[in-house]
């Protein structure tokens, strides 16, 4: 693990900057934060309009109950998915709770006129949501990367947020006999909240049909976002987040994997957000739900 990570590293942006960095969005638009709607429908898809200081209430409010709770993140590359994998677009269509991560919704959000109040991505939330769980001494499993990316998130995490209980970590390469003994170990822990790291869209079906067996109060499925927690990924500097260009970043450091997901898939989402728009409320020759 690097050794230089810490929870510094990762919340050098408050909620106020975030919301400062939205000014000019809202005056380009003739639009403030608080007259957005609270659900958005866009590409069929049914999106929670949440602030970042929203959805942590919620999540750790959640911790406190007996029911579950199922987070997708959704960016350009999920919407484009969910045109073609039917299985995947159901699976965020059940879920409690959907959020927008990225530029991409940003743009499609004004594009339909329907603002998105703040950008809600996991890479962001997670130390913000680890602190509060540390005020509070709750548990969490992590679940998915390459052999020794979760352990090396859970040296992250007790380094620097020594409340919260690391209830247990497993690699995301596994087979059915081994899954099976997964989850029972997740559900003998009883995790206030866990992270699966699959990828979109492996992570979000794989927490639908298992939530309920794990015992975990919070399931969340967070993409590439133990690369970063273990040190093995770097994120974009600050000043290209905030003008919404960490994309960017990405393909610069990996063009012969992003190159395609970033440059024709974002220009696709795009173009089928332009159809929905044209078409009123859905694309022409898409199903939606």
């Amino acid at each position: 693990m690097n050794d230089n990570i810490s929870q510094n590293s990762f919340t050098d942006e408050s909620d106020m900057d975030i919301a400062l960095h939205s000014i000019p969005d809202m005056v380009i638009e003739g639009e403030t934060v608080g007259i957005a709607p609270g659900i958005l429908r866009i590409l069929g898809l049914k999106i929670n309009n949440v602030t970042m200081s929203e959805i942590l209430d919620i999540i750790l409010d959640s911790m406190a109950k007996e029911s579950q709770l199922r987070i997708c993140f959704v960016n350009a590359d999920c919407g484009n998915i969910s045109f073609k994998n039917q299985m995947y677009r159901q699976c965020l269509l059940n879920a409690d709770l959907v959020l927008a991560d990225g530029i991409g919704f940003k743009i499609a959000g004004r594009m339909l006129k329907q603002n998105i109040r703040q950008n809600v991505n996991g890479t962001d939330m997670f130390p913000k949501l680890l602190a509060g769980m540390n005020d509070n001494n709750k548990s969490l499993y992590l679940l998915g990367g390459k052999q020794g990316v979760a352990a090396d998130v859970a040296a992250f995490v007790e380094k620097n947020f020594p409340g919260v209980k690391i209830a247990g970590f497993h690699h995301g390469y596994f087979d059915e006999e081994d899954e099976e003994k997964i989850i029972k170990e997740i559900h003998d822990s009883h995790p206030d909240c866990l992270l699966v790291a699959f990828g979109v869209p492996k992570q979000d079906l794989w927490i639908e049909k298992n939530l309920l067996n794990t015992n975990a109060k919070v399931a969340v499925g967070v993409g590439g976002l133990f690369d970063f927690f273990s040190g093995r990924a770097q994120r974009a500097p600050q000043w290209l987040r905030d003008i919404g260009l960490e994309w960017l970043y990405r393909l610069i450091q990996e063009p012969g994997r992003m190159w395609k997901r970033y440059l024709v898939g974002n220009a696709l989402f795009l173009w089928r957000t332009f159809r929905e728009k044209c078409a009123g409320s859905k694309c022409a020759g898409s199903k939606f739900d």
